[in-house]
């Protein structure tokens, strides 16, 4: 597990201020949505998080260690791990030789064929389509072969960008499902971009509801569904 801190995080792409002074922190073991419409940062968020996004301003710590200013690669082997939106999975490799791409710093072996048992026990379509082409399996499977690459390098906290884009509602619930089992066996801190902010109310946990750049509400993603947080933050004024 790992505990998660943003402070005064900013964002920009020329003049445009995607993400604005956002702040919050996410305990160990805890599953947090960032939620909310289009263009109102999450994405920019979680790549300024995971190093794949220069921040304005601002910095990010996970267990005390300062993450800010790092290059990905070392932010991973740190024990942070994204899955990007649209999976981007290697298309013309296999299913398996996906999964060990993310291992090659691992000196571990024996943790790292563990790993492989429990993603495949996880997603049991991984372990049948192993040799197969990873560009032959469906969206869901894809998007189930892109969590499990990031499961791969034994994180202790995992950013996931959109898992549900794309996907029919029965396959969104199945990958969440899977998601929300694996998150209990391993301990993991999971940061999940999810634009259906119902979706996440039904999922469960912790939503950070974000407009035009900013959080506008964080709390208990059911008790969001129940109130008006959700219109509030969806055609309220972000200023």
């Amino acid at each position: 597990m790992a505990k998660l801190g943003v402070f005064d995080l900013a964002v920009r792409y020329g003049k445009l201020l995607a993400v604005k002074d956002v702040s919050f922190a996410v305990a160990e073991g805890e599953r947090l949505f960032v939620s909310g419409p289009n263009g109102a940062g999450k994405s920019s968020l979680l790549g300024a998080i995971c190093g794949a996004v220069r921040a304005a301003h601002g910095r990010v710590e996970m267990d005390g260690d300062i993450l800010s200013g790092r290059a990905p690669e070392e932010i991973a082997r740190r024990g942070l791990s994204m899955v990007p939106e649209g999976r981007r999975i290697f298309a013309g490799l296999t299913v398996r030789e996906n999964l060990m791409i993310g291992t090659g710093q691992r000196r571990d072996r024996a943790a790292v064929a563990d790993d492989l048992e429990t993603v495949y026990d996880a997603f049991p379509i991984l372990r049948e389509r192993a040799h197969a082409n990873a560009g032959a399996l469906s969206g869901g499977q894809q998007q189930m072969l892109a969590i499990s690459r990031a499961l791969m390098t034994n994180p202790k906290l995992m950013l996931v960008d959109e898992p549900s884009l794309g996907l029919a509602p029965k396959v969104v619930d199945e990958v969440y499902e899977r998601l929300c089992a694996l998150q209990a066996l391993r301990g993991l801190t999971l940061v999940i971009v999810e634009q259906s902010s119902t979706r996440a109310a039904r999922v469960g946990g912790r939503m950070l509801l974000m407009r035009g750049g900013r959080v506008v509400a964080d709390g208990d993603a059911t008790a969001f569904a129940a109130g008006d947080l959700l219109a509030e933050a969806y055609f309220g004024d972000p200023s």
